[in-house]
């Protein structure tokens, strides 16, 4: 079976952002030397560390939509729906926190922009559903993504505090800023 050198250079990669916690610190010979290849075969597979970075970045928005994808499918209510994203998005986000601190860093990549768009998508389905107040979901959005983003900062960095219950404020904050209602009134 032929090596898909292309794939283990991108996990080569994935790890050294992972363990060093910046995409700054990764160097083409560091990758080449956790993939067990030459520097020069990198060349043949992306056109500089800058392409392999963003690469990463990409994959990593990539997998992000994709464990929200997974945790949303199915899900007919569309407040259980955002908010099994939400829960996923944070849980994506805590599961590799090296690699999410590049994705939101100075790297911008296409798939960034589309798993928003998720986000926009999801409180905007709760507007229509009639079971959220926002006036502007585009906006709500942005202020559920800028607090999910701080919990999973927060929770990254928090070494031995269980901190209070994940679901429980993922939960909160998501109805709050994304003004939903749980449909009883």
């Amino acid at each position: 079976m032929a090596r898909d050198l292309r794939s283990d250079l991108l996990a080569a990669a994935r790890a050294l952002v992972e363990r060093t916690g910046a995409v700054e610190t990764v160097s083409l010979r560091a990758v080449a030397r956790e993939a067990g290849v030459s520097a020069p075969a990198v060349y043949g597979h992306f056109a500089d560390l800058g392409a392999l970075l963003d690469a990463v970045v990409e994959q990593g928005f990539t997998d992000l939509v994709a464990a929200v994808g997974a945790a949303t499918d199915g899900v007919p209510d569309p407040v259980e729906r955002l908010l099994a994203g939400c829960r996923a998005y944070v849980r994506c986000g805590l599961s590799a926190p090296g690699r999410y601190r590049a994705m939101f860093g100075s790297r911008q990549v296409p798939a960034g922009a589309v798993a928003f768009d998720v986000l926009v998508g999801a409180v905007d389905a709760c507007v229509h559903a009639g079971r959220s107040a926002s006036r502007d979901p585009r906006a709500d959005a942005t202020l559920v993504w800028t607090a999910l983003h701080g919990l999973v900062t927060l929770w990254a960095g928090w070494t031995d505090l269980p901190g209070p219950d994940l679901d429980a404020q993922v939960g909160a904050l998501v109805t709050r800023l994304a003004l939903v209602s749980d449909g009883s009134a």
